[in-house]
């Protein structure tokens, strides 16, 4: 069968425009007598139409799409403009083509006209589809997980094969290996064809591995005023070690090793060095092919002060002022890095201003005879601009309120860099999202921006149902459902139930952040608690409501009311019917308000990495003006600070102090508003609430010739400190590593605070009123049901009853 199509110089125009999209034109279009062969798997599905060749200017009758088999007609003319009712048209006929295309479907695109015999004029588009991924497999792999492989793959199965994306993939894949420590590991590609079945392809990964490479030394040559660790401190690629399985250390990689070749260059331009040369290096690799080393030749050149520092150009403020923001000081070693900060600093002063297209160049003068840089600043401020439309995207949970109300700056409002770093803060620190970028997009008012907000969310709610098992708490049953951003809305619920032979727990808290879309936040919290301290159990039940008002973004008032009834039995772990400890032994009902205030300048509330949180609290408890039973005045304090440190290492310090006095003289704090130290939230090391102070007193008192025991009443203030460095293990499963020192206790009046690091004598009372040291280590898992943390405490100064080692398990969010 002929495939008749226009005569040759009504296709010419055709032909010129395919040629220059890069398209298949080899046998498109061709004399009406030319017969067009089509390979077997890409025939029409459907004759086509006999006649003589069409004519430019025919009325088209008929459109219609040939051979293909997965892609619906439908999809293929929607691309075009060429439609029944017109004209034939060769430059239509043209573009067209190259639409459909730019599908990405199709390997070959033609175009058949033809006038049938009774007159109707039938365009057909030929199509020869593109055969879909069947499989992807992988030979030659051995020294890589697969799971790493695949998670680096994009292509999926079923989908339309595009060679680019196979290439680009097989590229992906070796970078992988280079990161590895594979540098020479060489990745090719094979797509098979079953004959059988053209319409489908097996897409086919070869590696060949050869050996691990290791960079075994790096070298430095010319090198005088630094030294050679200078040098490699500022570097990505280091030298291996025995650690090498824990880090990176030793792996090459190529855009690395290039950038470290800049840093170590602007390392150089810090120190003055303004003429250093860092020239080509030398990379030697061993016999075995298993080590590099590595020769990186520098000229340092002379050391450069700094002569004069000046400011030019358009001025918002005095000069004397614009000078405040510049730290790079005359007769001081040139630095590049303070040049980029004053940079920073006047480009900040006037983007705060509105003038968000500010541009700011150093010129620099280098002064060969003085070994001087006079540096200018040159400062083109443009146009004040206003934020236009600010859009939410990426939140397919999280409403667009929630995210709106943290934000700093409106639309409207002129623009400046603090408040969109602000917006940006205050939206990572609800905790909701993985990533959060505020980006600046143009618009077709030179004094206008929109804002875009990008935001990636993470996962906000858990359901935990599980068993465990303790030396302390035999048999613990747990059962949690929370969720952090309710409905979308940014509200907190959760329920909690807990079983063990020391605790039974029930409890439901719900908080509002913005109560009745105010600026107010409203919690409340039921809960019903039994718990065995050592010498004696609580139980209580009760609720309370809160109030708070942010004073600033960081700073926020607190108001709290509580109703609390709670009664006190003998017995507790200890099992020991010993005799009440006086007017401490009572409960009774607690009806109080509690004042705080904190500050909050963390990165992130769920998992913190930088800035600080403090709080201090008063309670108040009084049978006059709040109508309770227990009267008594309390005052707690605790500050937490976060600093980033290297290669996602984190430190954390913790302080926590606490001091409760009664109101009525005539009676003594009770016992459980008193403070309990030891255990995973206090001092790890140390069993659960077995610090503090102690009264001796009869076991039994029934039995008049009794021993005595120790009765923990706990103190009326305590003290405790944490330090501890976070490090990750597997980040890909969110396992990270966690090394720690705490010292605390409880302490009673008159008992003044000490620390003891050692015994020092063999009476053990003397250390009965100190601050109780521990040491240890541990891991914590982000799991699917919620933060895990697993410790062991090491106690200094270690008195006779108590463990060499404690294991702690708990589930929840370190401080």
């Amino acid at each position: 069968m002929k495939v008749v199509l226009v005569v040759l110089l009504f296709c010419l125009p055709w032909v010129a425009s395919a040629q220059e999209a890069g398209l298949p034109t080899s046998d498109s279009f061709q004399p009406a007598e030319a017969a067009v062969e089509v390979p077997k798997r890409f025939e029409p599905d459907q004759p086509l139409p006999e006649g003589s060749p069409a004519q430019p200017g025919d009325t088209i009758d008929e459109i219609r799409v040939n051979g293909n088999r997965r892609v619906e007609t439908q999809a293929v003319i929607s691309q075009l403009r060429t439609t029944a009712g017109q004209p034939l048209s060769a430059q239509t006929i043209s573009e067209d083509l190259k639409r459909v295309f730019r599908l990405g479907f199709f390997d070959d695109v033609k175009v058949d006209g033809t006038k049938t015999a009774d007159s109707k004029v039938i365009v057909t588009f030929i199509v020869s589809e593109k055969p879909a991924v069947a499989e992807i497999t992988y030979e030659g792999i051995n020294e890589l997980e697969l799971d790493d492989v695949t998670a680096v793959i994009n292509i999926e199965p079923n989908s339309i094969l595009d060679v680019s994306v196979v290439k680009a993939n097989a590229e992906k894949l070796r970078e992988l290996y280079a990161e590895k420590g594979f540098f020479l590991a060489e990745v090719d590609y094979e797509i098979v064809i079953d004959p059988e079945i053209p319409e489908l392809a097996n897409v086919v990964f070869k590696v060949t591995e050869f050996a691990k490479i290791e960079v075994r030394k790096i070298s430095f040559l010319g090198n005088e005023a630094l030294s050679d660790e200078e040098l490699k401190s500022v570097m990505m690629t280091r030298e291996g070690d025995w650690g090498s399985f824990l880090t990176s250390f030793g792996s090459f990689k190529e855009t690395d090793f290039q950038q470290d070749l800049q840093r170590i260059t602007a390392f150089y331009y810090d120190k003055g060095y303004v003429q250093v040369k860092v020239k080509r290096p030398v990379v030697r690799l061993s016999r075995d092919k298993k080590h590099l080393f590595i020769t990186i030749a520098v000229e340092e050149g002379p050391q450069f002060g700094v002569g004069t520092v000046d400011i030019q150009g358009d001025f918002i403020k005095d000069k004397e002022e614009l000078l405040e923001n510049v730290k790079l000081g005359e007769d001081e070693i040139f630095s590049y890095t303070r040049l980029r900060s004053d940079m920073e600093g006047l480009r900040r002063e006037y983007m705060d201003a509105g003038y968000a297209y500010v541009n700011i160049n150093p010129l620099t003068q280098v002064l060969e005879d003085t070994r001087k840089v006079n540096v200018s600043y040159d400062i083109q401020r443009g146009e004040k601009v206003y934020i236009g439309r600010i859009e939410v995207v990426g939140n397919t949970k999280t409403r667009d309120k929630v995210i709106r109300r943290e934000l700093a700056i409106e639309e409207g409002e002129l623009f400046s860099q603090s408040k969109i770093e602000t917006s940006k803060s205050l939206v990572t620190r609800l905790g909701y999202f993985e990533r959060v970028e505020l980006n600046t997009k143009r618009v077709e008012r030179s004094d206008t921006i929109d804002l875009e907000v990008v935001v990636a969310e993470r996962p906000t709610g858990t359901f935990q149902v599980g068993a465990g098992f303790s030396s302390l708490e035999s048999f613990i049953l747990n059962a949690q459902v929370s969720q952090n951003n309710l409905f979308g809305r940014g509200q907190t619920l959760a329920f909690q139930a807990q079983i063990s032979s020391i605790r039974t727990l029930f409890n439901i808290q719900f908080a509002e952040p913005y109560f009745l879309d105010s600026n107010w936040s409203f919690a409340f919290e039921l809960y019903n608690f039994d718990y065995l301290f050592q010498d004696f159990a609580r139980r209580s039940r009760g609720g309370n409501l809160s109030f708070g008002y942010p004073i600033t973004d960081e700073l926020r008032a607190n108001l709290t009311y509580k109703l609390e009834d709670v009664d006190l039995r003998p017995g507790g772990r200890t099992g020991r019917n010993a005799q009440r400890v006086g007017n401490l032994f009572r409960g009774g009902l607690t009806s109080s308000l509690q004042f705080g205030l904190s500050y909050d300048s963390r990165d992130d509330r769920m998992f913190p990495k930088n800035g600080t949180f403090s709080s201090a609290r008063v309670e108040w408890a009084d049978d006059n003006f709040t109508l309770s039973e227990v009267e008594f005045i309390k005052y707690d304090m605790d500050s937490r600070w976060y600093f980033p440190l290297f290669w996602e290492f984190v430190l954390r310090l913790n302080v926590e102090a606490g001091y409760v006095q009664s109101t009525d003289p005539t009676k003594p704090v009770p016992l459980f508003q008193r403070y309990f130290v030891g255990g995973p939230t206090t001092v790890r090391g140390f069993d659960r609430f077995s610090l503090g102070p102690t009264r001796t007193v009869a076991r039994d008192t029934s039995d008049p010739g009794t021993l005595s025991s120790e009765f923990n009443i706990g103190g009326n203030k305590r003290l405790q400190l944490t330090a501890e460095i976070e490090f990750p293990i597997l980040t890909a499963i969110g396992i990270r590593g966690v090394v720690f020192a705490d010292a605390g206790n409880a302490f009673d009046d008159g008992e003044p605070i000490t620390l003891a690091l050692d015994l020092l004598s063999d009476d053990e009372d003397e250390y009965m009123d100190v601050l109780r040291t521990s040491v240890g280590l541990g891991f914590r898992w982000l799991s699917p049901i919620g933060p895990l943390r697993f410790e062991w405490g090491i106690p200094l100064a270690r008195l006779r009853d108590e463990k060499p080692l404690v294991f702690d398990f708990s589930i929840g969010n370190a401080f």
